[in-house]
This record gives structure tokens, sequence and C-alpha cells, in this order.
């Protein structure tokens, strides 16, 4: 396809901070797609290595880049949007690689059904060297099994997420109309990203590897350490406050058939903390997730109201029980302080 003359059919944001390695080989995958009417945006949160340059050196008029004198001052992905043109947007990483035939495979499967609101491809991953990569810790998370958008929407919550952002692509107006990214997030942002549109419409994922994500240990902000760990359970534990609010608190009782049926929203949030308490929360982020979420209803009437009439007063006991035992609280190495607490959680539950 030639270009358009006005707005290309398709934006790509691609963020970039310190890949001056990785990012040429990133953006020229990019252009190189088969599919041609595409303009790629290209931010670099002020990088102190190369990439910059490296990005200004690759000579396209379909390339704009965007340097930030300040790294994290904006939020790059938000503010490549900000700028896109695209009927649909595309997200690509500086150090993953395209297939050429991506682009065109993934906009022939959302032209041929408008109830697909996201299109996802298979991934293939590689080492620093571009090279298969057998044994990471990423091989076997990413799905290629389509399934409705209600079983999505279950799977995020007791699961998390299996749809990797770069090979992502969806219709410009609704990543914009559904708030875009999380400014907050570093982790989570994607998946925050997929709940906010499966409650929208359907996923379609092709089963083909058009995506190759690069794993390198220790340099991936995924990779599992444990400062990682934290910020995602603290993250996942906000994503998980998306199923309390609309449109998604409406539609629980087909995300979750086995919740108990009620049209009242404080019963619906304290059946989702029991399923929040009940989940492995080897992470903490369930219970806080729980903890926050009746800890809201007990503080409005109406909804704690409801939310008796259909649970009784069990989960209050619960609520009060599981907060003394929550491990997603530092424990004090002040004897005095941690005493205190102790004492405070016998006086309420009648040690």
């Amino acid at each position: 396809m030639q270009f358009s003359p006005g707005p290309p059919l398709v934006s790509v944001i691609l963020p970039s901070f310190n890949h001056a390695a990785f990012v040429g080989e990133a953006v020229q995958s990019v252009l190189d797609q088969t599919f041609r009417d595409l303009e790629l945006i290209v931010v670099d949160d002020a990088s102190s290595d190369e990439t910059a340059d490296v990005v200004a050196s690759i000579h396209d008029p379909r390339l704009t880049l965007i340097r930030l004198s300040e790294n994290r001052a904006v939020h790059a992905r938000n503010l490549a949007l900000s700028q896109a043109r695209g009927q649909y947007v595309a997200f690509q990483n500086s150090d993953d690689i395209w297939v050429p035939a991506k682009l065109a495979a993934q906009l022939e499967a959302m032209e041929s059904a408008s109830r697909h609101i996201a299109c996802f491809t298979a991934v293939e991953i590689i080492d620093k060297n571009g090279r298969t990569a057998r044994d990471t810790w990423a091989n076997g998370i990413f799905t290629t099994v389509n399934r409705p958008a209600a079983n999505w929407l279950q799977h995020f919550f007791d699961v998390g997420n299996c749809l990797p952002l770069p090979s992502a692509i969806a219709h410009r107006s609704d990543v914009i109309r559904l708030g875009a990214f999380r400014p907050s997030f570093v982790q989570l942002g994607d998946v925050d990203l997929w709940i906010r549109l499966a409650a929208l419409g359907e996923f379609f994922i092709l089963p083909e590897p058009l995506t190759k994500i690069r794993i390198m240990e220790g340099v991936n902000l995924s990779t599992p350490s444990l400062r990682g760990h934290r910020q995602a359970q603290i993250e996942f534990a906000a994503v998980l406050e998306r199923y309390t609010e609309s449109p998604i608190i409406e539609q629980l009782d087909h995300i979750f058939p086995d919740l108990a049926k009620t049209p009242a929203s404080g019963a619906k949030k304290v059946s989702l903390a029991l399923r929040a308490w009940g989940c492995n929360d080897a992470n903490g982020a369930y219970s806080l997730f729980a903890d926050r979420t009746v800890a809201r209803v007990m503080e409005d009437a109406h909804e704690r109201a409801d939310a008796i009439a259909a649970h009784g007063t069990e989960f209050i006991h619960t609520f009060f029980a599981r907060r003394c035992e929550s491990e997603f609280i530092r424990h004090s190495t002040r004897k005095r302080h941690s005493t205190g607490i102790l004492a405070r959680c016998r006086s309420i539950l009648g040690w």
C-alpha cells in the first residue's frame, strides 16, 4: 500500500531509553513493514547513551523523533499518543523486532470483523544477539489462545497478563477514550489497558509469531527482581480495582458466573474481594486489593448495607482478621512498634 494523502492509517509509538544497541533495528523493523501507510513516533526519554542519535540517523519521512530533556518528566507513550494521527495505534519497544508482515496481517484481522477491538500476535523470544531464546523466564508466558472477552477479563483477574504490548494494535480513538496509559505505572500499564479494552469488545490473536521480544536477564523492566516484583504487586492491586468500576462491574455476572448474583454494587465489590482472598496470594496484591475494596464498602453506608444483606457480616470479621495477617505490610524492626500493632489486633479480635 502506498502513502495516503491524509493522515496515515496506522500510528506506531515507540518510547526509548538507553537502547542504542537495539533501537535502530527496532525502528527499521517498523519502517520495513509490507504495509507502508504508517507513521512512527519515537520518544527518547532523555537517554544518556547514543539512542536518540541512532534514531536521528535514520532518514524516513514517516519517522518523527521527540527528544525529552528529563527522564520520566512526562509519560513517553502518552506523549506519542497525543501526537498520533492514525486510525489505528500499534506499540513497539525499543529493543524488540517486528516481522515485515505483522501490521498487514493485523489490519486484515481488525477490518474483517468490527467486534475486534484489538489484535495481538504470537511471539518469538530472542536474546541480545537476536537469536531464538528457549530458556528464559518469558518462555511460555504469552498465549495464542483466542477466547471471549469475558473469559479474558476473568483470566486477567485470576492469573494476570499474557498479552505482550509490542504485539498489539488497537483503534487509537478507543485507547484515548479509555484514558491511555496510567502515568504512575511502570510494569503493568499494558494489562491495565487490556482490561479496559476487553470491556468494550473482542480480542483476536494471530497464531503466527510476528513479534520478536528481546529478553535480556537483568535489563528488561519486566525481568523478575525483588524491586520489580514489589512494584508490580502494588500496580496489580490497582489494576484489580478496574473490576469495581463501570463498565466492568456491570458485567461481573458474565465474567464470573460463580459469583453470587446481585444488582447491588456494594455486594458485587465484596464478592470480588472474597474471590481475591481466595486467590493464590504469594505476592500480596490480591490481599491489598481486597483490603482497599472492603474498606471503601464499609465506609459507604448504602454499599455496606447492600453487602451485609447479600453476605452477612462475616466479610467484616474476615476483613479485620486479614489486616492482622497481611504480608503486604513490611514487618517493623522496632519491637515496640510491632508489639503495639499486635496488641491492637488482639484487642480488635478479642484474643
